[in-house]
């Protein structure tokens, strides 16, 4: 005989049996998916969107839990495939991630309503994205480069570290929108010490050979690469067709001379793309782009490549040395 006792525990066993496998049968509760695409007029490294995630991941979205991020970039150029933007504003994100010039020119051609959050452009009050950096109005923010002031700092690089150096090469993007700028005040950084320039082209790696191969043949002394997606896309072929050259060479972005470039002085990109998580997470959470301030870098990376400086033939200062952020040996 079971005791009165043992009954209702076994009737309050089974009862709890019953809610827990009713409970399982009942299906999970939706996690609101945050959707965020990435526009970008070359295709990013591993290392900005590992950068980006990461900054999504501190504040709490998880890709493939709560978040999901949709990156594209053109075949070629923007103009040579105008599509990609608008079909990534038909993929019903929610913010628009826009790295370099072209991809946020891209974006807001796509899209006012969507809010876009820059990355690593030059002068977005004077390529009209913003009214100003404390108040940026319309649907774009976030991070500005001061691209187009760097350009004279990297001539000064070449001048300090190549000894009798009299002719410097310039290979700007046609593509950049902001080009004009940065090859004028360029080309004036070098006239103001007394030197020469040979300017040239380049995009593609066909464009990038082309290019070297004229600069070898002019005699230029040092190459300054003006800023721009591609130079860090075909960072690998670009430090190739340098050594071949024997050419050093001047960049802006850090993963240059990485690859094997000479030097590089300039903002992170890979910092840039985390810190536009805190941007992106804030618009999720209903703040307009023209009530967030455009940030700008506060600090400037000097990276030198040593082994790339020993098989040109060329010597570091030891006080080079010394002010570098970075010296890859």
């Amino acid at each position: 005989m079971i005791e009165r006792r043992e009954f209702i525990t076994l009737l309050g066993g089974a009862a709890a049996a019953w809610t827990f496998a009713a409970r399982a049968q009942e299906p999970a509760p939706t996690v609101r998916q945050a959707r965020v695409g990435i526009l970008s007029a070359s295709p990013p490294t591993s290392a900005m969107l590992n950068a980006f995630r990461e900054g999504m991941r501190e504040r709490g979205y998880i890709e493939g839990q709560n978040l999901s991020v949709d990156v594209r970039w053109p075949q070629g150029t923007f103009e040579q495939d105008p599509a990609v933007a608008a079909e990534l504003a038909r993929a019903s994100v929610e913010v628009i991630v826009a790295w370099s010039t072209p991809a946020v020119i891209a974006a807001r051609r796509a899209t006012s309503a969507i809010p876009i959050v820059m990355v690593s452009v030059g002068d977005p009050v004077g390529a009209g994205f913003i009214a100003s950096l404390a108040r940026p109005g319309g649907n774009i923010t976030g991070l500005s480069n001061i691209t187009v002031d760097l350009s004279p700092k990297l001539v000064e690089l070449l001048v300090e570290l190549v000894p009798g150096i009299r002719r410097i090469g310039v290979v700007s993007n046609p593509y950049n929108p902001n080009v004009a700028v940065q090859l004028r005040v360029t080309e004036d950084a070098i006239r103001n010490l007394g030197l020469q320039s040979q300017i040239v082209e380049a995009h593609t790696p066909e464009e990038y050979e082309r290019a070297f191969a004229r600069l070898s043949v002019e005699k230029v002394d040092g190459v300054v690469l003006l800023a721009a997606s591609s130079v860090i896309e075909h960072a690998h072929k670009i430090a190739e067709l340098a050594r071949a050259a024997r050419l050093p060479t001047a960049f802006q972005r850090r993963e240059n001379v990485e690859a094997g470039g000479l030097m590089s002085y300039g903002g992170n990109v890979s910092y840039q793309f985390r810190q536009a998580a805190y941007y992106v997470d804030r618009l999720l959470k209903g703040a307009k782009p023209t009530d967030l301030p455009v940030e700008q870098p506060t600090k400037l990376e000097f990276v030198i490549n040593l082994k790339s400086a020993k098989a040109l033939g060329l010597t570091v200062p030891l006080i080079m040395q010394m002010t570098a952020d970075e010296v890859i040996e």
